[in-house]
């Protein structure tokens, strides 16, 4: 039987093993092995039938669900309770001695047909079976998981040899003495050799930089510094020290190099204006592009607001509506330049309202004190009349359905709709 054991909460972490009893002594003979499942009785009860064969517990109460016998001699027995206890031969096996599962090298193994090799270095105790899971947890040979091992540490260390290991482990963090960063030990190194903070000797003059800025030392300021004569890119070969360039100008002649650094300066000069004027004519017809359309944009604006004027919209309220049921009501008004043009309501069985003088589209609604429950008045294509138009309406009017107020009158909207303008085109 296999026996694994969980990680014990210590500043090093066991790491969990797996061993078979059997592996750790030569004295644990076929008397302490279960005839029935072939394991041994560690950790096990054992009970014997009346002639004295021996089975772990878990075997003959599986046995005896299916025959009430010993499964060895055939033997009756009634039940489990009837059988007594092997103790002498549960007190020998835990008394038995067995060498610590960390006396080996590989008792940390994946595979579990693995032969355990056994270790000069690790434990050399031997121990009762009674007493070997008190002394695995406590075992100084024990393996443990390094104190860095989430940040990548997988090195198989014991216990006694934690501190040692630990002293050396790539996986603990340093902090750099240039820039005071912290880094892994395994890649301290690299970083001291390209840590921006680290100081340099500046082989111009001597003085110490950091690595991050000696490059524009050397380049700006170091006198030191080895540069060419400003004039080389127009024939002076001379290179000489920075802090000795103003002797240097002062003792050659640098006359033709002038000459041509000045005819180069004018034609750069000369280049640069032409841009500028090129420049300044995309900007004026930019400005003048930006113009026209602010004018065509003013145009449509004010085109779609024409637009958004082309309908009107009037209200016809009429009062007393209860006490007028059966009159008839007239409504007179002018839209803009439309004609003047008349409506007529009659409050009867059948409420219709007559238009006269329209000449464009007319929409008539029936207000609600809901909006959501405004009436449009169907144009009645059944009544025909030459000289009017019709609109029915198909509903009571009253102020429980909310279309007479509380004040007892009737509200109309209409609309007065002008065919669409075709709108102005831009360039």
């Amino acid at each position: 039987m296999d026996y694994r054991f969980g990680n014990n909460s210590t500043t090093l972490k066991r790491e969990p093993i797996k061993y078979n009893v059997s592996e750790l002594s030569s004295e644990l003979d076929d008397g302490y092995v279960c005839p029935i499942c072939f394991e041994i009785y560690y950790k096990k009860e054992v009970y014997q039938c009346k002639k004295g064969h021996c089975s772990c517990k878990e075997c003959w109460e599986k046995s005896l669900e299916i025959k009430k016998e010993c499964m060895q001699c055939k033997d009756q027995v009634k039940s489990l309770n009837k059988l007594p206890r092997a103790r002498q031969v549960e007190t020998l096996l835990m008394g038995t001695g067995v060498c610590c599962p960390y006396s080996f090298i590989n008792i940390l193994r994946v595979d579990d047909n693995e032969e355990l090799i056994k270790d000069n270095e690790g434990c050399k105790e031997i121990i009762k079976l009674e007493n070997l899971d008190n002394h695995i947890e406590k075992c100084s040979f024990r393996f443990v998981k390094c104190e860095y091992h989430e940040k990548g540490c997988n090195e198989k260390i014991r216990y006694c040899n934690g501190d040692s290991h630990i002293l050396r482990c790539e996986y603990q963090t340093l902090n750099c003495e240039y820039c005071s960063n912290g880094y892994l030990k395994k890649t301290i190194e690299q970083h001291n050799l390209e840590c921006p903070s680290k100081l340099q000797d500046c082989s111009g003059c001597n003085k110490k930089f950091k690595r991050a800025e000696m490059n524009y030392h050397l380049d700006k300021e170091c006198p030191g510094a080895i540069i060419p004569c400003i004039c080389s890119q127009f024939g002076c070969n001379y290179k000489i020290k920075r802090e000795n360039l103003e002797n240097h100008l002062d003792q050659i002649d640098h006359t033709k190099q002038l000459l041509k650094m000045v005819e180069s300066l004018t034609n750069k000069n000369n280049q640069l204006s032409n841009c500028i004027d090129e420049l300044t004519k995309g900007k004026e017809l930019l400005i003048s592009k930006i113009e026209n359309l602010t004018f065509n944009n003013k145009l449509l604006s004010d085109r779609n607001d024409a637009l958004s004027k082309v309908n009107y919209k009037k209200k016809w309220i009429i009062s007393n509506y209860s006490e007028n049921s059966d009159n008839k009501e007239c409504f007179k008004t002018q839209f803009g330049n439309q004609n003047e043009f008349l409506l007529y309501f009659t409050n009867g069985k059948k409420k219709h309202i007559y238009f006269t003088g329209v000449k464009n589209t007319l929409l008539i609604t029936l207000l609600n004190k809901d909006p959501q429950n405004n009436y449009t008045c169907p144009l009645d294509k059944d009544l025909s009349n030459k000289d009017a138009n019709v609109f029915e309406i198909d509903l009571e009017l009253n102020k429980e359905n909310g279309y007479v107020t509380q004040d007892d009158k009737v509200e109309f909207e209409f609309t007065l709709k002008y065919p669409e303008q075709i709108p102005l085109l831009s360039n």
